[in-house]
């Protein structure tokens, strides 16, 4: 098609006057004033930040070394009294009081006071301290050879606490002092008002103190921490510099080591945060800009009728279309650059809603994600090897119920109940491969997987249940002539399998195939010989078996199988309200337990003529 030649460009109207003022203006003006602006803003929140950690190192390290003179005090006054057992309770009462927060004090082999208040305040048990300092007896052998080591004891304690062993020499003997102690001092200290994060880490890059104090008690490590690794590896007490999370997330970061105790208070603060201040100067040099732009605009006032209204047409055209109305009826009003782009804009429109009557249409009878690429043309024949959770489910005799009906009948009550398991499948980020006449076959981990074959499976599982408690509600007000009751029976294989379109060149279908789908479908025709709505393979109870319940099954022996396999019956997921065996999921849903298993080779009346599977003796 021959291009159109537009004959007056607009180039020519605004190019010379809007370049020169806007060029001039903002790029100068704004890009300058910010440049310099936030690099003063990265230079003062550098030095805030160290200066930060620089002041909580001092004050942790004097609240450190507060608790631990008094209890050196303390042990000095008890030698004093000589073994006086009324004055040492005296004098422990009168510690403890001072110092609430200590909830033990002890000398290895010499002395062990517990502050009876602490316990009975946070009930707790001594036993609970011995098993403390049982679990860091190498942290107390550290210290009586000349070390002071402050750890998180919070997980054992149920509160924010720490240890804190240091030498002790009495009588010129070595041994260690112990402290266990609430950390909720060393907590307030780091509840500042400033814009950085500060944290205290111990000698193994544990947390001991945090403005989180859930992160605190659940004891987590910070030694993967990219600030926390470089302070490791410095020989410097003190330091600040710049990182990158894997995140991509910028970081101005500062550490200052504490001797005693062996800790460290580290102080972190966003590079975003700190050059937020630059964004003020960027408002007031836009402010300015405003009014140079206004000049320009009463300068170019006689072109812009040219340009505001076929603008404003298209913006109008862009929001019907972002609303989904892609039929539009603009006209084009100049004979400029926006007049072709306006008529583009229009035939783009009925582009759009072409392809989204395509989509909706295909979308119905395919899943999505394939219908979407099926309009992009990546559709092509093949398929990759998977690991992906298979479903199959059928309405109990459907035959004879069928027959029973009218056809609409038939057609009305099958789309009703189909709409609610594809809603469950669909709900748990499973796809509906295809429908069998009654059956369903869906797929979890292809072609998308949710992570992992575990969380694919289990998801399979909650579509299950979800498809149970759906089925309950749907047969409540059932049971009528031409209202059937329905039972349906599920099957689900976890296993490799081909995943990819499968058929010609002129017509494919996206599904999957193998040994894997197979023993799905086998699985799913023993729910009715066994008494089960719910039955999955024993490849798929090992990915779910921590988060289920069921119970097991006989082995079976299907067709093309040597060794036997195992199929469990589910019954519900762990920690939910419900049935929680399977005679009571029998009774929730009328089905009754099989009188006696078939031997194998023996065929059900209701089966296939050729036998695909044989239930074993248990």
């Amino acid at each position: 098609m021959r291009e159109r030649r537009v004959p007056f460009p607009l180039v020519v109207k605004l190019i010379g006057i809007i370049s020169l003022i806007v060029v001039i203006s903002m790029g100068l003006v704004t890009g300058l004033a910010t440049w310099f602006y936030a690099e003063d803003s990265r230079i003062r929140g550098e030095e805030q930040n160290l200066l930060l950690s620089q002041i909580l190192a001092v004050q942790i390290e004097n609240e450190l070394h507060s608790l631990y003179s008094g209890a050196l005090s303390f042990l000095d006054t008890l030698r004093e009294f000589g073994g006086s057992a009324a004055a040492e309770n005296l004098a422990g009462g009168n510690y403890f009081a001072r110092n609430p927060v200590v909830a033990y004090l002890g000398v290895p082999g010499e002395q062990a006071l517990h502050n009876r208040t602490f316990l009975a305040a946070w009930e707790l048990e001594k036993e609970t301290v011995g098993i403390i300092l049982e679990q860091n007896a190498t942290v107390i052998e550290r210290a009586s050879a000349g070390e002071s080591i402050l750890i998180n004891v919070s997980g054992a304690m149920g509160i924010p606490a720490a240890l804190l062993a240091a030498p002790y020499t009495d009588m010129g003997s070595d041994n260690a002092l112990v402290l266990i102690f609430s950390t909720e001092q060393l907590q307030t200290i780091l509840q500042t008002n400033a814009a950085s994060e500060p944290y205290l880490v111990g000698y193994n890059g544990e947390l001991l103190a945090h403005p989180d104090q859930d992160l605190v008690l659940l004891e987590v490590s910070y030694g993967t921490d990219p600030l926390v690794e470089h302070m490791f590896t410095s020989p410097l007490e003190t330091m600040q510099f710049q990182y990158e999370l894997p995140s991509g997330e910028l970081f101005f970061g500062a550490f200052r080591k504490i001797p005693f105790g062996q800790a460290t208070v580290l102080s972190r603060i966003s590079r975003e945060v700190v050059l937020g201040a630059a964004l003020a100067v960027v408002r007031q040099n836009l402010y300015l800009t405003g009014i140079v732009l206004v000049l320009s605009v009463l300068a170019v006032w006689f072109f812009s009728k040219t340009v505001s209204r076929p603008v404003m047409a298209l913006v109008q055209g862009a929001r019907q279309i972002q609303e989904g109305h892609f039929e539009l009826s603009l006209q084009p009003s100049t004979r400029d650059e926006l007049g072709l782009l306006t008529e583009s804009f229009v035939q783009m429109g009925q582009g759009l809603a072409e392809r989204e009557r395509i989509k909706d249409t295909f979308g119905k009878f395919v899943n999505k994600d394939i219908a979407e690429q099926a309009l992009q043309g990546k559709l092509e024949l093949g398929g990759q090897r998977k690991t992906a959770t298979i479903f199959f489910s059928d309405i109990r005799s459907f035959t004879a119920i069928s027959e029973k009906l009218d056809p609409e009948a038939v057609v009305e009550f099958l789309n009703e109940y189909m709409t609610l398991m594809v809603s469950c499948v669909e709900k748990t980020h499973g796809v509906v491969d295809k429908f069998i006449g009654d059956a369903i076959m869906a797929v979890w981990g292809a072609p998308v997987s949710q992570g992992s074959a575990e969380a694919d499976a289990l998801l399979s599982v909650k579509a299950m249940l979800m498809m149970r408690k759906a089925l309950l509600t749907f047969n409540q007000d059932r049971g009528g002539p031409g209202r059937p009751i329905i039972r349906i029976g599920c099957g689900v294989n976890t296993g490799s399998c081909l995943a990819g379109q499968i058929g010609s060149a002129e017509r494919m279908e996206y599904t999957v195939i193998g040994d894997a789908v197979n023993l799905a479908s086998r699985i799913e025709a023993l729910n009715k010989p066994l008494g089960t709505d719910i039955l999955i393979s024993e490849f798929t109870w090992e990915l779910v078996r921590e988060h289920i319940l069921a119970e097991e099954m006989p082995p079976i022996r299907v067709k093309g199988k040597t060794e036997p396999l195992r199929i469990y019956a589910v019954i519900n997921l762990k920690g939910l309200k419900g049935p929680q065996t399977l005679a009571e999921v029998r009774r929730l849903l009328g089905l009754s337990a099989p009188a006696a298993l078939n031997t194998p080779g023996k065929k059900e009346p209701d089966w296939e003529t050729e036998v695909k599977y044989e239930i074993l003796p248990e």
